[in-house]
């Protein structure tokens, strides 16, 4: 009996290998290589990432340590991206400050990411008032500039890296909602889901276990850009001076210098470098969303 049932799996197996048959993921990651850009994209990113987690191996200084006599000195041998006001170097602190500009794009993603998750799988799925109690919120949510409300909440609120995650996190959903909401509406009226609920299984099964894993591909692009937004909105909070608290180092607050005309003018180091790592960040993510979307794009995987 285990031959005979080791038999029939070698068949299947040499069927499907002469038929070529490939997995959904597999022909996505595939296209997702053939995508030059994004590949490219994807390499860059994680160099920025390895030198910010890794950065005590990659610089002696202290990020937070004075040196009173190496103040404004330009880019050099000593000091690769020069110094700033107070002597600090700029090169470690821009990779310190990777770390926690990085730490709250994703934090903050995948908070607003679980938030739309959850709302837009209960709006789409259950349907009736529960659908249109959570759109009105989501609509009323996307008249106003996520912007403008960041800067109310978080002026309000105590400075700190958590309040700043939970501030961009729980403001950044709505988007994410539509876009959950929208896929249950169209795979609740499938025909498995529907041979699900006529064997009476709970609708928290139906939903995690037969709904959710056909939302993640379209759901990959769109956490690719949200992370992008909250390290833009971290920078922004940070740079007027109610984000991530001096002198903890972040990209947005060290181009907090740039409001001063002498730095602005004479001292371009002490804020082009963390702005120019934001700014190829934020570049490697979104062309990573764009190969992410082409490479799970339904139309050209089947």
């Amino acid at each position: 009996m285990p031959e005979t049932g080791s038999r029939t799996t070698d068949t299947k197996a040499d069927a499907l290998n002469a038929l070529n048959v490939e997995s959904p993921g597999r022909i996505a990651f595939r296209r997702f290589l053939r995508h030059r850009l994004a590949v490219a994209a994807s390499v860059v990113l994680a160099v920025i990432v390895i030198a910010s987690f890794g950065a005590p191996l990659f610089t002696a200084y202290d990020p937070l340590g004075m040196d009173l006599g190496s103040m404004y000195q330009d880019p050099g041998p000593q000091h690769f991206f020069g110094t700033d006001e107070m002597g600090r170097d700029v090169l470690t602190r821009t990779l310190y400050g990777g770390r926690i500009s990085l730490l709250v794009g994703l934090s903050a993603a995948a908070l607003s990411t679980l938030i739309g998750i959850i709302l837009g799988s209960i709006s789409g799925y259950r349907g009736g008032a529960a659908d249109m109690i959570i759109m009105r919120i989501t609509d009323v949510m996307m008249t106003f500039p996520p912007l403008i409300i960041m800067l109310t909440v978080a002026a309000l609120t105590e400075q700190g890296v958590l309040n700043v995650i939970l501030i961009i996190g729980a403001l950044r959903w709505p988007p994410t909602t539509r876009l959950v909401r929208g896929q249950y509406l169209s795979l609740k009226n499938q025909e498995f889901v529907l041979a699900a609920q006529t064997l009476g299984l709970p609708d928290r099964i139906i939903i995690l276990r037969h709904c959710l894993p056909n939302v993640v591909a379209p759901l990959m692009a769109r956490v690719s850009f949200a992370v992008s937004a909250a390290i833009l909105s971290e920078a922004g909070l940070s740079f007027l001076g109610i984000g991530v608290p001096l002198p903890i180092p972040t990209w947005g607050n060290m181009m907090q210098q740039a409001r001063n005309l002498n730095v602005l003018s004479n001292y371009p180091w002490m804020w082009a470098f963390p702005a120019l790592f934001t700014l190829i960040t934020i570049l490697c993510i979104n062309f990573i969303g764009d190969g992410l979307r082409d490479a799970f794009d339904p139309q050209q995987i089947m």
